[in-house]
Protein backbone atom coordinates (compact mmCIF):
# COMPACT_ATOMS: atom_id res chain seq x y z
CA UNK A 1 0.00 0.00 0.00
CA UNK A 2 1.11 3.35 -0.11
CA UNK A 3 1.27 5.44 2.93
CA UNK A 4 -2.11 7.11 2.28
CA UNK A 5 -3.50 3.63 1.92
CA UNK A 6 -2.05 2.66 5.19
CA UNK A 7 -3.50 5.83 6.49
CA UNK A 8 -7.25 4.72 5.78
CA UNK A 9 -6.87 1.73 6.61
CA UNK A 10 -5.65 2.73 10.24
CA UNK A 11 -8.87 5.60 9.92
CA UNK A 12 -11.49 2.08 8.53
CA UNK A 13 -10.13 0.19 12.12
CA UNK A 14 -11.08 3.21 14.42
CA UNK A 15 -14.31 3.52 12.72
CA UNK A 16 -13.83 7.21 11.33
CA UNK A 17 -14.29 6.13 7.99
CA UNK A 18 -17.00 3.81 6.60
CA UNK A 19 -14.66 1.50 4.16
CA UNK A 20 -10.86 1.10 2.65
CA UNK A 21 -11.47 1.99 -0.92
CA UNK A 22 -8.01 0.04 -2.49
CA UNK A 23 -5.89 1.79 -4.83
CA UNK A 24 -6.55 2.48 -8.28
CA UNK A 25 -3.21 2.01 -10.52
CA UNK A 26 -3.19 5.41 -11.52
CA UNK A 27 -3.29 6.42 -7.60
CA UNK A 28 0.69 6.02 -7.70
CA UNK A 29 1.06 7.90 -11.49
CA UNK A 30 0.83 11.42 -9.36
CA UNK A 31 2.42 10.99 -6.39
CA UNK A 32 5.49 12.19 -4.96
CA UNK A 33 8.44 9.91 -7.07
CA UNK A 34 10.30 9.94 -3.35
CA UNK A 35 7.22 8.05 -2.59
CA UNK A 36 6.51 6.01 -5.35
CA UNK A 37 9.21 6.27 -8.30
CA UNK A 38 8.84 7.52 -11.68
CA UNK A 39 8.96 5.52 -15.53
CA UNK A 40 10.90 7.20 -18.42
CA UNK A 41 8.84 6.56 -21.69
CA UNK A 42 8.50 3.32 -23.33
CA UNK A 43 11.34 3.19 -26.19
CA UNK A 44 12.05 0.94 -29.14
CA UNK A 45 14.48 -2.00 -28.48
CA UNK A 46 13.39 -3.67 -31.82
CA UNK A 47 12.81 -6.79 -30.63
CA UNK A 48 10.68 -8.52 -27.71
CA UNK A 49 12.74 -9.03 -24.82
CA UNK A 50 11.14 -12.74 -23.97
CA UNK A 51 14.73 -13.05 -22.17
CA UNK A 52 16.89 -11.02 -20.65
CA UNK A 53 20.17 -10.55 -19.77
CA UNK A 54 22.27 -8.03 -17.99
CA UNK A 55 26.35 -8.25 -19.01
CA UNK A 56 29.23 -6.37 -17.79
CA UNK A 57 29.75 -4.62 -20.68
CA UNK A 58 26.56 -2.29 -19.84
CA UNK A 59 24.70 -3.97 -22.23
CA UNK A 60 21.63 -6.20 -21.83
CA UNK A 61 20.95 -8.97 -24.44
CA UNK A 62 17.83 -9.86 -25.04
CA UNK A 63 16.33 -12.27 -27.97
CA UNK A 64 12.92 -14.00 -28.73
CA UNK A 65 11.42 -16.38 -31.01
CA UNK A 66 11.80 -16.89 -35.17
CA UNK A 67 10.12 -14.75 -37.01
CA UNK A 68 9.62 -13.33 -40.57
CA UNK A 69 10.00 -15.99 -43.89
CA UNK A 70 9.36 -19.67 -42.81
CA UNK A 71 11.50 -20.52 -45.85
CA UNK A 72 14.28 -18.48 -45.29
CA UNK A 73 14.19 -17.68 -41.18
CA UNK A 74 14.85 -19.75 -38.76
CA UNK A 75 17.18 -17.71 -36.25
CA UNK A 76 15.58 -15.83 -32.81
CA UNK A 77 16.01 -12.10 -33.23
CA UNK A 78 18.81 -11.30 -30.95
CA UNK A 79 19.86 -7.76 -29.58
CA UNK A 80 21.23 -6.09 -26.85
CA UNK A 81 20.11 -2.75 -25.14
CA UNK A 82 23.05 -0.36 -22.99
CA UNK A 83 21.67 1.37 -20.05
CA UNK A 84 24.25 4.34 -20.41
CA UNK A 85 23.89 4.94 -24.21
CA UNK A 86 19.92 3.95 -24.89
CA UNK A 87 21.66 2.51 -27.65
CA UNK A 88 20.15 -0.93 -29.44
CA UNK A 89 21.84 -3.30 -32.04
CA UNK A 90 21.35 -6.42 -33.09
CA UNK A 91 23.52 -9.53 -32.33
CA UNK A 92 22.84 -11.66 -34.38
CA UNK A 93 23.96 -15.65 -34.29
CA UNK A 94 24.93 -16.08 -37.82
CA UNK A 95 24.00 -19.69 -37.54
CA UNK A 96 19.99 -21.20 -37.72
CA UNK A 97 18.73 -21.33 -33.69
CA UNK A 98 15.95 -20.42 -32.17
CA UNK A 99 16.24 -19.13 -28.28
CA UNK A 100 12.55 -19.17 -27.45
CA UNK A 101 12.11 -21.38 -24.38
CA UNK A 102 15.70 -21.61 -23.69
CA UNK A 103 17.59 -20.85 -20.13
CA UNK A 104 20.26 -18.77 -19.95
CA UNK A 105 23.19 -17.73 -16.82
CA UNK A 106 26.04 -16.19 -16.76
CA UNK A 107 29.51 -18.03 -16.25
CA UNK A 108 32.16 -16.79 -14.43
CA UNK A 109 34.04 -15.26 -17.07
CA UNK A 110 31.09 -12.89 -17.51
CA UNK A 111 30.38 -14.93 -21.16
CA UNK A 112 26.37 -15.97 -21.48
CA UNK A 113 25.35 -19.41 -21.32
CA UNK A 114 22.39 -20.81 -23.32
CA UNK A 115 20.60 -24.14 -22.93
CA UNK A 116 18.12 -25.84 -25.05
CA UNK A 117 14.99 -23.65 -26.22
CA UNK A 118 13.11 -24.11 -29.53
CA UNK A 119 13.55 -26.43 -32.64
CA UNK A 120 13.56 -23.58 -35.60
CA UNK A 121 12.61 -26.12 -37.88
CA UNK A 122 8.87 -26.56 -36.89
CA UNK A 123 8.38 -23.10 -37.89
CA UNK A 124 5.84 -22.55 -35.23
CA UNK A 125 7.18 -20.66 -32.07
CA UNK A 126 4.48 -22.09 -29.70
CA UNK A 127 5.06 -25.56 -31.16
CA UNK A 128 6.67 -26.87 -28.02
CA UNK A 129 9.22 -29.46 -29.41
CA UNK A 130 12.84 -28.72 -27.88
CA UNK A 131 16.23 -29.01 -28.61
CA UNK A 132 19.69 -30.20 -27.18
CA UNK A 133 21.75 -27.23 -28.56
CA UNK A 134 23.75 -25.29 -26.08
CA UNK A 135 25.44 -21.66 -27.28
CA UNK A 136 27.67 -18.98 -25.79
CA UNK A 137 27.82 -15.53 -25.90
CA UNK A 138 30.34 -13.38 -25.30
CA UNK A 139 29.69 -10.00 -24.12
CA UNK A 140 32.89 -8.50 -24.66
CA UNK A 141 33.42 -9.61 -28.21
CA UNK A 142 29.69 -9.85 -29.27
CA UNK A 143 30.01 -12.85 -31.02
CA UNK A 144 27.97 -16.26 -30.64
CA UNK A 145 29.65 -20.18 -30.19
CA UNK A 146 27.64 -23.35 -30.70
CA UNK A 147 28.62 -25.49 -27.48
CA UNK A 148 27.92 -28.69 -26.79
CA UNK A 149 24.96 -30.82 -27.06
CA UNK A 150 22.60 -31.56 -23.81
CA UNK A 151 22.49 -34.97 -23.18
CA UNK A 152 18.51 -34.19 -24.30
CA UNK A 153 16.43 -32.10 -25.86
CA UNK A 154 14.75 -29.31 -23.65
CA UNK A 155 12.41 -26.97 -23.77
CA UNK A 156 11.56 -24.69 -20.99
CA UNK A 157 14.65 -25.64 -19.02
CA UNK A 158 16.04 -23.66 -16.09
CA UNK A 159 20.05 -22.95 -15.25
CA UNK A 160 21.74 -23.07 -12.01
CA UNK A 161 25.00 -21.75 -11.15
CA UNK A 162 27.22 -23.52 -8.86
CA UNK A 163 30.15 -22.70 -6.55
CA UNK A 164 32.69 -24.71 -8.49
CA UNK A 165 31.68 -22.55 -11.27
CA UNK A 166 29.39 -25.25 -13.74
CA UNK A 167 25.89 -24.87 -13.92
CA UNK A 168 23.21 -27.20 -14.25
CA UNK A 169 20.23 -28.07 -16.12
CA UNK A 170 16.99 -29.20 -15.03
CA UNK A 171 14.25 -29.84 -16.36
CA UNK A 172 11.84 -29.09 -19.41
CA UNK A 173 11.06 -31.48 -21.99
CA UNK A 174 11.85 -32.67 -25.56
CA UNK A 175 7.84 -32.71 -26.36
CA UNK A 176 4.37 -32.44 -23.95
CA UNK A 177 4.15 -36.62 -23.77
CA UNK A 178 8.30 -36.78 -23.28
CA UNK A 179 9.97 -34.58 -20.15
CA UNK A 180 12.97 -34.35 -19.47
CA UNK A 181 14.15 -35.84 -16.50
CA UNK A 182 18.23 -36.46 -15.73
CA UNK A 183 20.28 -33.29 -14.54
CA UNK A 184 22.89 -32.06 -17.51
CA UNK A 185 26.11 -30.48 -16.12
CA UNK A 186 27.90 -27.87 -17.93
CA UNK A 187 31.88 -27.20 -17.54
CA UNK A 188 32.96 -24.11 -19.38
CA UNK A 189 36.35 -24.29 -18.28
CA UNK A 190 36.56 -27.66 -20.73
CA UNK A 191 33.64 -27.00 -23.03
CA UNK A 192 31.73 -30.24 -21.71
CA UNK A 193 28.47 -31.32 -20.77
CA UNK A 194 27.99 -34.37 -18.61
CA UNK A 195 25.01 -35.95 -17.29
CA UNK A 196 24.89 -36.24 -13.45
CA UNK A 197 24.31 -39.98 -11.59
CA UNK A 198 20.68 -41.33 -12.23
CA UNK A 199 20.04 -40.10 -8.11
CA UNK A 200 19.64 -36.59 -9.67
CA UNK A 201 16.98 -37.70 -12.00
CA UNK A 202 13.31 -36.64 -10.77
CA UNK A 203 10.87 -34.72 -12.84
CA UNK A 204 11.08 -31.05 -11.82
CA UNK A 205 8.33 -29.63 -14.40
CA UNK A 206 9.19 -26.75 -16.63
CA UNK A 207 10.80 -23.83 -15.75
CA UNK A 208 11.27 -25.15 -12.23
CA UNK A 209 11.93 -21.91 -9.46
CA UNK A 210 15.35 -22.86 -8.42
CA UNK A 211 18.09 -21.06 -6.30
CA UNK A 212 21.37 -21.93 -4.83
CA UNK A 213 21.82 -21.49 -1.10
CA UNK A 214 24.44 -19.62 0.59
CA UNK A 215 25.07 -23.44 1.90
CA UNK A 216 25.69 -24.38 -1.74
CA UNK A 217 22.57 -26.37 -1.54
CA UNK A 218 20.07 -25.71 -4.61
CA UNK A 219 16.26 -25.14 -3.40
CA UNK A 220 13.33 -25.69 -5.58
CA UNK A 221 10.55 -23.50 -4.62
CA UNK A 222 7.80 -24.43 -7.10
CA UNK A 223 5.64 -26.02 -8.58
CA UNK A 224 4.77 -28.11 -6.91
CA UNK A 225 3.98 -27.00 -3.79
CA UNK A 226 6.15 -29.29 -2.00
CA UNK A 227 9.75 -27.61 -1.53
CA UNK A 228 12.68 -29.94 -2.94
CA UNK A 229 16.55 -29.27 -1.82
CA UNK A 230 19.11 -30.84 -4.49
CA UNK A 231 22.50 -31.29 -2.95
CA UNK A 232 25.61 -30.98 -6.05
CA UNK A 233 28.02 -32.56 -4.17
CA UNK A 234 25.92 -36.03 -3.41
CA UNK A 235 23.67 -35.28 -6.37
CA UNK A 236 20.66 -35.99 -4.38
CA UNK A 237 17.47 -34.53 -3.86
CA UNK A 238 15.71 -34.05 -0.30
CA UNK A 239 12.18 -33.14 0.48
CA UNK A 240 11.43 -29.94 2.31
CA UNK A 241 8.56 -27.83 3.64
CA UNK A 242 5.70 -27.19 1.69
CA UNK A 243 4.54 -23.66 0.64
CA UNK A 244 1.14 -22.31 2.85
CA UNK A 245 -1.01 -21.75 -0.10
CA UNK A 246 -0.47 -24.13 -2.63
CA UNK A 247 2.08 -24.94 -5.61
CA UNK A 248 1.45 -20.65 -7.08
CA UNK A 249 1.54 -21.61 -10.35
CA UNK A 250 2.63 -19.24 -12.98
CA UNK A 251 3.96 -17.14 -9.61
CA UNK A 252 7.61 -16.03 -9.12
CA UNK A 253 10.29 -16.39 -6.22
CA UNK A 254 13.59 -14.66 -5.12
CA UNK A 255 16.62 -14.69 -3.35
CA UNK A 256 16.71 -12.78 -0.78
CA UNK A 257 19.64 -10.60 0.42
CA UNK A 258 22.02 -13.10 2.06
CA UNK A 259 21.00 -15.89 -0.29
CA UNK A 260 19.55 -17.94 2.91
CA UNK A 261 15.64 -16.64 2.35
CA UNK A 262 13.36 -17.46 -0.53
CA UNK A 263 10.23 -14.72 -0.83
CA UNK A 264 7.48 -16.67 -3.06
CA UNK A 265 5.06 -14.05 -4.98
CA UNK A 266 1.71 -14.74 -6.62
CA UNK A 267 0.76 -17.29 -8.37
CA UNK A 268 -2.63 -19.28 -8.64
CA UNK A 269 -4.68 -21.77 -7.10
CA UNK A 270 -5.42 -25.57 -8.51
CA UNK A 271 -8.42 -23.52 -10.36
CA UNK A 272 -6.66 -20.67 -11.67
CA UNK A 273 -7.53 -17.97 -9.05
CA UNK A 274 -4.40 -15.32 -8.31
CA UNK A 275 -3.72 -14.31 -5.11
CA UNK A 276 -1.65 -11.48 -3.42
CA UNK A 277 -0.47 -13.63 -0.69
CA UNK A 278 3.81 -14.09 -0.31
CA UNK A 279 5.47 -16.18 2.06
CA UNK A 280 9.20 -16.54 3.00
CA UNK A 281 11.30 -19.70 3.28
CA UNK A 282 14.02 -18.89 6.09
CA UNK A 283 16.46 -21.82 5.37
CA UNK A 284 18.95 -21.13 8.09
CA UNK A 285 15.68 -21.70 11.27
CA UNK A 286 16.16 -24.52 12.63
CA UNK A 287 13.58 -25.80 11.34
CA UNK A 288 12.77 -24.04 8.08
CA UNK A 289 9.14 -23.47 7.40
CA UNK A 290 7.43 -21.66 4.72
CA UNK A 291 5.75 -18.38 6.61
CA UNK A 292 3.30 -16.08 5.58
CA UNK A 293 4.72 -12.36 5.25
CA UNK A 294 2.50 -9.38 3.76
CA UNK A 295 0.44 -9.44 0.47
CA UNK A 296 0.43 -7.45 -2.54
CA UNK A 297 -2.39 -5.05 -3.55
CA UNK A 298 -2.90 -7.03 -6.27
CA UNK A 299 -3.15 -10.25 -7.26
CA UNK A 300 -0.48 -11.69 -9.57
CA UNK A 301 0.60 -14.13 -11.71
CA UNK A 302 3.68 -13.87 -14.28
CA UNK A 303 5.46 -11.25 -12.36
CA UNK A 304 8.71 -10.47 -12.19
CA UNK A 305 10.87 -9.71 -9.14
CA UNK A 306 14.19 -7.84 -8.44
CA UNK A 307 16.33 -7.30 -5.83
CA UNK A 308 17.34 -3.86 -5.70
CA UNK A 309 20.76 -2.23 -3.99
CA UNK A 310 18.41 -0.71 -0.35
CA UNK A 311 17.50 -4.59 0.24
CA UNK A 312 14.13 -4.24 -0.85
CA UNK A 313 12.33 -6.49 -3.67
CA UNK A 314 10.65 -4.58 -6.61
CA UNK A 315 7.09 -6.54 -8.15
CA UNK A 316 6.96 -5.48 -11.61
CA UNK A 317 4.34 -6.70 -13.57
CA UNK A 318 1.83 -9.68 -14.01
CA UNK A 319 -1.46 -10.26 -14.32
CA UNK A 320 -5.03 -12.03 -13.73
CA UNK A 321 -5.47 -14.05 -16.22
CA UNK A 322 -2.91 -16.38 -18.51
CA UNK A 323 -1.84 -15.01 -21.07
CA UNK A 324 -1.93 -11.09 -20.55
CA UNK A 325 -5.24 -10.25 -18.70
CA UNK A 326 -5.91 -7.76 -15.84
CA UNK A 327 -2.14 -6.54 -16.19
CA UNK A 328 -0.67 -5.14 -13.11
CA UNK A 329 1.06 -2.11 -14.17
CA UNK A 330 1.67 -1.04 -11.16
CA UNK A 331 5.14 -2.37 -9.55
CA UNK A 332 5.03 -3.16 -5.78
CA UNK A 333 8.08 -2.92 -2.96
CA UNK A 334 8.57 -5.19 -0.24
CA UNK A 335 10.23 -3.65 2.81
CA UNK A 336 11.89 -6.91 4.76
CA UNK A 337 12.12 -4.84 7.68
CA UNK A 338 8.12 -3.89 7.97
CA UNK A 339 6.88 -6.85 6.25
CA UNK A 340 4.77 -4.47 3.77
CA UNK A 341 4.26 -4.36 0.05
CA UNK A 342 3.62 -0.38 -1.74
CA UNK A 343 2.11 0.04 -4.41
CA UNK A 344 4.35 2.00 -6.57
CA UNK A 345 4.10 4.69 -9.86
CA UNK A 346 2.26 2.95 -13.08
CA UNK A 347 4.20 2.19 -15.97
CA UNK A 348 2.35 2.74 -19.52
CA UNK A 349 3.04 -0.98 -21.06
CA UNK A 350 1.59 -4.44 -19.92
CA UNK A 351 4.04 -6.74 -18.93
CA UNK A 352 2.73 -9.88 -18.18
CA UNK A 353 3.74 -13.16 -20.37
CA UNK A 354 7.06 -13.20 -21.96
CA UNK A 355 8.19 -9.85 -19.94
CA UNK A 356 11.26 -9.60 -17.94
CA UNK A 357 12.64 -7.02 -15.69
CA UNK A 358 16.46 -6.52 -14.22
CA UNK A 359 18.38 -4.29 -12.59
CA UNK A 360 20.64 -2.07 -13.65
CA UNK A 361 24.18 -1.10 -12.82
CA UNK A 362 22.68 2.70 -12.04
CA UNK A 363 20.41 1.25 -9.80
CA UNK A 364 17.29 1.86 -11.92
CA UNK A 365 14.89 -1.23 -13.11
CA UNK A 366 14.31 -2.04 -17.17
CA UNK A 367 11.04 -3.63 -17.67
CA UNK A 368 10.56 -5.03 -21.04
CA UNK A 369 9.20 -8.11 -23.36
CA UNK A 370 5.24 -9.38 -23.25
CA UNK A 371 4.43 -10.36 -27.17
CA UNK A 372 1.48 -8.60 -26.90
CA UNK A 373 -0.09 -5.13 -27.17
CA UNK A 374 1.17 -1.95 -29.18
CA UNK A 375 4.31 -2.10 -27.05
CA UNK A 376 5.51 -5.10 -26.75
CA UNK A 377 9.10 -4.20 -28.59
CA UNK A 378 9.51 -1.44 -26.08
CA UNK A 379 11.21 -1.51 -23.18
CA UNK A 380 10.68 0.90 -20.00
CA UNK A 381 13.31 2.20 -17.07
CA UNK A 382 11.70 2.61 -13.34
CA UNK A 383 13.75 4.61 -11.45
CA UNK A 384 12.74 3.58 -7.52
CA UNK A 385 11.92 6.39 -4.75
CA UNK A 386 15.65 6.01 -3.61
CA UNK A 387 17.04 7.84 -6.65
CA UNK A 388 14.61 11.09 -5.45
CA UNK A 389 15.76 11.41 -1.69
CA UNK A 390 19.14 13.58 -2.10
CA UNK A 391 22.37 13.66 -3.87
CA UNK A 392 24.10 9.67 -4.71
CA UNK A 393 27.25 8.29 -2.86
CA UNK A 394 29.77 7.77 -5.60
CA UNK A 395 32.70 5.59 -5.76
CA UNK A 396 35.91 6.71 -6.74
CA UNK A 397 37.43 3.65 -7.23
CA UNK A 398 37.42 0.01 -6.63
CA UNK A 399 39.19 -2.89 -7.54
CA UNK A 400 37.92 -5.23 -10.53
CA UNK A 401 38.69 -7.88 -9.37
CA UNK A 402 38.64 -9.62 -5.89
CA UNK A 403 39.01 -13.37 -4.05
CA UNK A 404 37.25 -14.77 -1.24
CA UNK A 405 37.05 -13.54 2.25
CA UNK A 406 39.47 -10.45 1.31
CA UNK A 407 39.25 -6.75 2.17
CA UNK A 408 37.86 -4.47 -0.58
CA UNK A 409 39.09 -1.29 -0.27
CA UNK A 410 36.42 1.04 -1.90
CA UNK A 411 37.30 5.05 -1.91
CA UNK A 412 34.31 7.33 -1.78
CA UNK A 413 34.22 11.04 -0.62
CA UNK A 414 30.67 9.63 1.14
CA UNK A 415 32.29 7.35 3.40
CA UNK A 416 30.92 8.59 6.59
CA UNK A 417 27.19 8.53 5.00
CA UNK A 418 27.23 4.65 3.96
CA UNK A 419 25.25 2.73 6.10
CA UNK A 420 25.28 -0.06 3.43
CA UNK A 421 27.55 -2.46 0.97
CA UNK A 422 26.21 -4.83 -0.98
CA UNK A 423 27.08 -7.02 -4.00
CA UNK A 424 24.09 -7.87 -6.55
CA UNK A 425 24.82 -10.79 -8.98
CA UNK A 426 23.53 -9.50 -12.73
CA UNK A 427 19.82 -11.05 -13.73
CA UNK A 428 19.47 -13.42 -16.15
CA UNK A 429 15.86 -13.69 -16.41
CA UNK A 430 13.40 -15.56 -18.54
CA UNK A 431 9.34 -16.23 -17.70
CA UNK A 432 9.67 -15.15 -14.04
CA UNK A 433 12.37 -17.27 -13.36
CA UNK A 434 15.80 -15.31 -12.01
CA UNK A 435 18.39 -18.28 -10.92
CA UNK A 436 21.35 -15.62 -11.21
CA UNK A 437 19.69 -13.18 -9.33
CA UNK A 438 21.49 -12.59 -6.01
CA UNK A 439 22.36 -9.81 -2.88
CA UNK A 440 25.08 -10.49 -0.57
CA UNK A 441 25.41 -7.34 2.16
CA UNK A 442 28.63 -7.17 2.99
CA UNK A 443 30.72 -6.00 6.83
CA UNK A 444 32.84 -3.34 6.43
CA UNK A 445 34.70 -0.57 8.45
CA UNK A 446 34.96 3.71 8.11
CA UNK A 447 37.77 5.48 7.10
CA UNK A 448 38.04 8.99 6.39
CA UNK A 449 37.68 8.86 2.60
CA UNK A 450 37.28 5.46 2.50
CA UNK A 451 35.88 1.69 3.12
CA UNK A 452 36.98 -1.30 4.02
CA UNK A 453 34.23 -4.07 2.93
CA UNK A 454 34.92 -7.70 3.32
CA UNK A 455 34.39 -9.53 0.14
CA UNK A 456 32.34 -13.18 0.61
CA UNK A 457 33.87 -15.86 2.70
CA UNK A 458 33.18 -18.46 0.01
CA UNK A 459 31.76 -19.28 -3.31
CA UNK A 460 28.57 -21.01 -1.97
CA UNK A 461 27.75 -17.49 -0.59
CA UNK A 462 28.96 -15.99 -4.02
CA UNK A 463 29.12 -18.62 -7.01
CA UNK A 464 32.40 -16.91 -8.89
CA UNK A 465 31.59 -14.01 -11.22
CA UNK A 466 30.69 -10.55 -11.75
CA UNK A 467 29.00 -8.36 -9.49
CA UNK A 468 27.77 -5.05 -9.17
CA UNK A 469 29.14 -3.56 -6.25
CA UNK A 470 26.36 -0.84 -4.20
CA UNK A 471 27.22 1.43 -1.61
CA UNK A 472 23.88 3.02 -0.14
CA UNK A 473 24.01 6.05 2.18
CA UNK A 474 21.45 6.08 5.45
CA UNK A 475 18.86 7.47 3.44
CA UNK A 476 18.80 4.49 1.19
CA UNK A 477 20.18 6.34 -1.78
CA UNK A 478 22.83 3.87 -3.85
CA UNK A 479 25.86 4.92 -5.67
CA UNK A 480 25.73 3.54 -9.29
CA UNK A 481 27.72 0.36 -9.24
CA UNK A 482 30.94 -0.47 -10.28
CA UNK A 483 31.80 -4.34 -11.30
CA UNK A 484 33.62 -6.42 -9.51
CA UNK A 485 34.94 -10.44 -10.39
CA UNK A 486 34.60 -12.59 -7.64
CA UNK A 487 37.19 -15.93 -8.33
CA UNK A 488 39.11 -18.23 -6.85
Amino acid sequence: MTPFQKCLSVLAASGLVAAVVLPSQADAEVADPALVGRWSAPFAMGGVAIHATLTHTGDVLFFQYVEGNLATDHTSYIGTWNYQTGVTRAAPTGYDRDFFCASQNVLPDGRVFVAGGHDHNTGKRQSSVGVAETDIYDPVARTWTAGPLLGEKRWYPTNVGLPDGRTLVFGGHYTSSQPSHTVDAYNSTTNTIARLPASATLPVGLYPRMHLLANGVVVKSGPPRLTRYFNPSTSSWTSGPAMKFGARSRGTSILLPGAEAVLAIGGADASGVPTATTEILDTSAATPSWQYTGSLTYPRIMANAVSLPDGNTLVVGGGTTFKYGGPAKAPEMYDAETEDWDVMAAQQASRVYHATALLLPDGRVLSAGQDDGPLASYGEVYSPPYLFKGPRPSISAAPAVSGYGQNILIETPNAQDIARVSLIRPSSTTHSVDTDQRSIPLTFTKGASSLTARSPANSKLAPPGYYMLFIVNGEGVPSVASWVRIKN
